[in-house]
């Protein structure tokens, strides 16, 4: 496949064949993420691989995304947060870039991919996987062989829509988002952050991915 091919092709995984992943496919993914742009060729990434069980289950525990623990494995991105342009966030945007790379590495090489930002709080992370102060988490990608052909994903608007030339597109569609409902959402995140383990563990967890995490088709 030529690198369009590979683009298009690319979908979000969450279901995953139980065959592990050999070592050197996975240094061969990251290698190719290493290979994206990032803000003063800093190259101020660094890539944590989580293949333990017991360590997945800590994440889910306290407040990953239920796919992370049944996922063969997780690489969880992290750069260095000491950037001089706070306006623009350099660093997430250096690390997304390498985010991107290994997920059109993974499609290359044959392995399903998702991207998720359902994370613990970034101080819980770095509790967990021993971070360094000065490095923030960014996303964790799960990677594994595809269960099954995935299904086509349509774009959600038309090309003409989306572009705007010198100015913003005024007629560009504008997803409705009720202001009320996204701040009692930030909120109960919030809260939900601040719960001891235990109680998401035995009450939350299962009931949050039940009833309000977006289920998708593959």
């Amino acid at each position: 496949m030529d690198i369009i091919e590979i683009i298009k092709k690319r979908r979000s995984i969450r279901r995953f064949k139980a065959d592990p992943i050999p070592d050197d496919l996975i240094k061969k993914v990251i290698e190719i993420a290493t290979f994206a742009p990032s803000s003063c060729n800093i190259q101020g990434w660094r890539f944590i691989v989580v293949n333990d069980q017991k360590i997945k289950e800590e994440i889910v525990n306290q407040g990953g995304a239920i796919t992370i623990k049944t996922s063969p494995i997780g690489i969880l991105i992290v750069y260095d947060k000491r950037t001089r342009n706070l306006e623009y966030q350099d660093h997430i945007q250096s690390g997304a870039a390498a985010i991107q790379n290994l997920l059109l590495a993974a499609t290359h090489f044959g392995l399903g991919s998702c991207w998720i930002c359902q994370l613990p709080p970034k101080r819980n992370l770095r509790k967990i996987l021993k971070i360094p102060d000065n490095f923030s988490p960014i996303s964790y990608v799960i990677l594994g062989f595809e269960e099954r052909e995935p299904v086509e994903v349509k774009r959600a608007h038309l090309l003409d829509s989306l572009i705007g030339y010198n100015a913003f597109n005024s007629q560009s569609p504008q997803e409705k988002i009720s202001t009320l409902k996204l701040f009692f959402y930030r909120v109960f995140r919030r809260f939900y952050y601040l719960l001891p383990v235990f109680l998401k563990k035995k009450f939350l967890n299962k009931f949050i991915d039940k009833k309000f995490v977006k289920k998708f088709d593959n």
